[in-house]
C-alpha cells in the first residue's frame, strides 16, 4: 500500500494533561491509519483514551493537554501537529469534519438550523449567502431531513434527537471533507434511530468516498460499519486488525472481555426462567400488580393534550421481570412513573395485591414506598452531589424510621453497599468520586434500603459501557434471587431486555402493541413495530451484518399501524391489531 492511499497516519501519539506540577499521561504510544474511503473503528470503555486521541487530530484538546514532540499525525500529506491555529481553522470543517456525541449541546440553541449549516460553508468557501443557503439545503436533503424549506428556518429544540444528530452530520459534511470523525454518534439515540444514522453514514460514504474514523464502545456498531478495528484500554492500543479477525479470533484478554460482555440474542433462557413462565401461564404464580386501562395525559397549553400513555393493561407476577421496551417518546418511562405515582394517573387502576394505589392518600402512599421503589436512568444526576454515600442511602432509613441511632444506620448502609458489590469504606465518599457503574450500584443500594418487593428499573444501563452493563445485569439477577424481588425493567436495548426479562411488553406511541415471553418475542415477532425494533439491533457479528436483510428504517408511516383490539393470537402471545 502506498502512502497516498493512507489518508491519515497517527504514529506514537502520547498525550498528557498537566495537573499542577505533574503530567498525567492519558494516551501512550498510539498508532493507527485510515485508508481513503474506508472506516476505522476505535473501541474501548469510557476513559480508554479513544475520544482524546480523536480530538487530537482536530487539535481540539484542552489547553492543559500536552502532546509529546515525538508524536506524529499525518493527514493527506500534512503534519497536523506542526500547523498553526490559523492553519487548523482552515482544515477543520473543510478537510476534516467531526460529529460530536451529544447533538443538543453541540448545536447553538439560539441560532436557526439553516444558518448553523450555511455558516460553515461561508467560512470555507467563497460563495454568497444565497449560494451557501442552497448548498445547506442540499446537505439537509442528503442527510434525510424532511420538508427542508420549513426545517431550514427552525431551531434545534424543534427537532427530535435523531433529527438533531442528522443536522450535526450535515454541518460536518457541509464542505465535503475527506475525513469524518464520528465520536460516539449514536450513544444517546434509540436503536431504530441509531440504525438510521449508521445507514446514513454508510450511504454518504458510498456517494462521497469520505473516510470515517468511528469512536464507539458498541461492538455491534463496529460490526455494522468498520473494515478495521483498534481496541484501546487505559490509553494504549491493546489490539488491532480487520473486523473479522477481531471478532473471530480476539487475542488480547481485554478484547475478549468486551466481546463476552455483549448480550447474546441467541442464548437460551435459564431453566429457572422457564419454570417461572410455566407457573405464570398455568396460574400457579400469584399476581403482584394488575394494571388496568392506565392512562397518563399531559396538558400542552390551553387546548392541546399529550397522550403519553393510552389505556394500557398488563399484569406483573411475583418474582418475575417484565421488560418494557420502545423508543424515546413511546410512553414506557411515563408508565413506570405512573405505576408508582411519581405521576398521577389520568385514569385507570394500578392494583397492588388487591388495592388500587391510585386511591391511596398521602400517608398510605408513604407507607407503600417501603414496598415499591424506583431506580433512575442517569447515575450522575440521580445522586445528590453534596451528600456522602452514607447520607444518600441513609436518607431512606431516616424517612421510614428503619434504623435506631447513627451506629445502626451506618452498619445498615455498609451492609447495603456490600450487597451491591461495593466496599464499606465507600460510605464516606461523594458521588463524583465514583465511576458510572459504581454510582448505579449506589442507586440500587438506595432503592434496597427499605427492603422493597417491587422495583421499577428505568433505563438503568443506558449510560454505561457494555462490560459495566453486564456486571449490573448479573447483580440485578443475583439480588432478585436472594431477595425475591419483582422488576419492571424499562429499556430500549432489546438484547439486554431479552437476557434479564421473563416476559416483554413492546410500547409504541403510548400503547402496548405486543406482549409475550422474551424468547417467543425475539423468535416470532408479529407486530410490524416489534420487527422494526429487532431489525435495528446492531449485532456484534460482521458476517451477520453483511448478509442479514434489514427492515427499511425510514418506512415507518407505511408499515406501522395501531389497531383497537389487543388479541391473543396464540397461547400467551398478545398483539394489538
Amino acid at each position: 500500500m502506498t502512502l497516498a492511499e493512507k489518508l491519515l497516519q497517527v504514529e506514537n501519539l502520547k498525550i498528557s494533561f498537566s495537573t499542577g506540577d505533574d503530567l498525567l499521561e492519558v494516551v501512550s504510544d498510539v498508532s493507527f491509519d485510515i485508508e481513503e474511503g474506508k472506516t476505522l473503528g476505535i473501541v474501548g470503555e469510557s476513559g480508554s483514551g479513544k475520544s482524546v486521541s480523536a480530538r487530537s487530530i482536530m487539535r481540539l484538546l484542552d489547553k492543559n493537554a500536552v502532546i509529546d514532540p515525538n508524536s506524529n499525525i499525518l493527514f493527506d500529506g500534512q503534519e497536523i501537529l506542526k500547523k498553526s491555529e490559523r492553519e487548523m481553522q482552515q482544515i477543520r470543517g473543510k478537510d476534516i469534519g467531526m460529529i460530536f456525541q451529544d447533538p443538543m449541546t453541540s448545536l447553538n440553541p439560539t441560532m436557526k438550523i439553516g444558518k448553523q449549516i450555511s455558516e460553515t460553508i461561508l467560512i470555507h468557501q467563497n460563495v454568497s449567502k444565497k449560494e451557501a443557503a442552497e448548498q445547506a439545503k442540499e446537505i439537509m436533503h442528503l442527510v434525510g431531513i424532511p420538508d427542508v424549506e420549513t426545517r431550514y428556518s427552525q431551531y434545534p429544540f424543534e427537532f427530535s434527537g435523531g433529527m438533531r444528530q442528522r443536522i450535526i452530520i450535515a454541518i460536518a459534511l457541509a464542505c465535503k471533507p475527506k475525513l469524518l470523525i464520528a465520536d460516539e454518534p449514536t450513544t444517546a439515540l434509540d436503536v431504530t434511530i441509531q440504525a438510521q444514522i449508521l445507514d446514513l453514514l454508510k450511504d454518504i460514504q458510498a456517494k462521497t468516498g469520505t473516510s470515517i474514523l468511528l469512536i464507539t464502545h458498541d461492538f455491534g456498531v463496529v460490526a455494522n460499519m468498520c473494515e478495521k478495528i483498534v481496541v484501546m484500554n487505559k490509553g494504549r492500543v491493546v489490539e488491532h486488525g480487520t473486523t473479522k479477525e477481531i471478532f473471530s479470533a480476539p487475542k488480547d484478554d481485554y478484547t475478549k472481555k468486551l466481546l463476552a460482555a455483549i448480550p447474546n440474542l441467541h442464548e437460551e433462557k435459564s431453566e429457572e426462567s422457564k419454570v417461572k413462565l410455566k407457573e405464570i401461564y398455568s396460574g400457579k404464580r400469584e399476581k403482584l400488580i394488575e394494571v388496568k386501562e392506565l392512562a397518563k395525559h399531559f396538558p400542552l397549553g390551553r387546548k392541546d393534550i399529550l397522550k403519553a400513555v393510552n389505556s394500557v393493561s398488563f399484569d406483573i407476577y411475583k418474582g418475575e421481570t417484565l421488560g418494557l421496551v420502545g423508543e424515546s417518546g413511546s410512553g414506557k418511562s411515563t408508565t413506570g412513573r405512573t405505576l408508582l405515582r411519581l405521576h398521577e394517573a389520568t385514569s385507570g387502576e394500578t392494583v397492588y395485591e388487591g388495592s388500587d394505589l391510585n386511591t391511596y392518600k398521602k400517608n398510605q402512599m408513604k407507607e407503600m414506598r417501603k414496598r415499591v421503589q424506583f431506580v433512575f436512568q442517569d447515575p450522575y444526576s440521580s445522586l445528590n452531589p453534596r451528600k456522602k454515600v452514607e447520607d444518600i442511602i441513609g436518607e431512606a432509613l431516616d424517612i421510614h424510621k428503619l434504623s435506631k441511632g447513627k451506629k445502626q444506620r451506618r452498619e445498615r448502609v455498609e451492609e447495603l453497599l456490600e450487597l451491591v458489590g461495593l466496599e464499606k469504606s465507600f460510605s464516606q465518599r461523594f458521588p463524583h468520586e465514583f465511576s458510572g457503574g459504581q454510582r448505579q450500584r449506589i442507586g440500587i443500594a438506595r432503592a434496597l434500603a427499605v427492603e422493597p418487593e417491587f422495583i421499577v428499573l428505568d433505563e438503568p444501563l443506558s449510560a454505561l459501557d457494555a462490560s459495566v452493563q453486564a456486571s449490573i445485569v448479573v447483580l440485578l439477577e443475583e439480588l432478585q434471587k436472594k431477595l425475591n424481588l419483582t422488576y419492571l425493567f424499562i429499556a430500549h436495548d432489546l438484547a439486554t431486555v431479552k437476557k434479564l426479562s421473563d416476559r416483554v411488553a413492546v410500547m409504541y406511541k403510548g400503547n402496548i402493541v405486543e406482549l409475550t415471553d422474551s424468547e417467543e418475542l425475539f423468535e416470532n415477532p408479529v407486530h410490524s413495530y416489534t420487527k422494526r425494533l429487532l431489525s435495528a439491533i446492531p449485532v456484534p457479528d460482521p458476517h451477520y451484518e453483511a448478509t442479514v436483510e434489514k427492515v427499511d428504517m425510514d418506512a415507518e408511516p407505511e408499515v406501522i399501524h395501531i389497531g383497537e383490539t389487543f388479541t391473543e393470537i396464540k397461547p400467551n402471545h398478545w398483539v394489538m391489531q
